[in-house]
């Protein structure tokens, strides 16, 4: 099975700083305790949604954490090269994230890692200008849904993580 990354094909850093801001958005709101996510769990979100069969799985997948339940099991070798795939796109990722910053979307606590979005910054209405960015944005909201409910040991379990 051949794996496609949409990032390797799109090539664009700013779809990548996109994608974090809504990630970390959904995540603070649908976070039981209203937190923000630790760096460790933003670097696999870009190798997650750049994988363009977990993306097509997520389609129409429940937004609370069955569906992330029924996207894992669909693609449990996909899930397996996350680790790999999170190593060597860590340099994207990290450019992808200062854009958020120099944008001022996003804001990055260094002394306890957490990544925050800047709610000074206003919310505009979104619409994609392809089906496919579309999907992707769906996809880094219910990816921060689902990861902002997961314990520390799930979320390195089910992500195959070693931190």
């Amino acid at each position: 099975m051949k794996v496609e990354n949409v990032f390797d094909i799109y090539q664009n850093s700013s779809l990548g700083a996109l994608l974090l801001n809504e990630f970390v958005i959904s995540y603070e709101r649908i976070n039981k305790d209203k937190q923000s996510p630790r760096i460790e769990r933003v670097l696999p979100v870009l190798p997650i949604l750049f994988t363009k069969d977990i993306v097509t799985s997520a389609k129409g997948r429940s937004n609370n954490i069955k569906g992330f339940y029924n996207v894992l099991e669909d693609n449990k070798l996909l899930f397996d090269i996350i680790p790999l795939k999170t190593r060597s796109m860590f340099d994207k990722t990290m450019f992808s994230l200062l854009i958020c910053i120099k944008a001022n979307l996003l804001d990055i606590d260094f002394s306890s890692n957490i990544i925050s979005s800047n709610i000074d910054s206003p919310k505009q209405k979104f619409s994609p200008p392809s089906i496919e960015i579309g999907d992707l944005v769906r996809t880094a909201r219910k990816l921060g849904g689902w990861f902002s409910n997961l314990s520390d040991v799930e979320f390195l379990m089910y992500l195959n993580l070693d931190i």
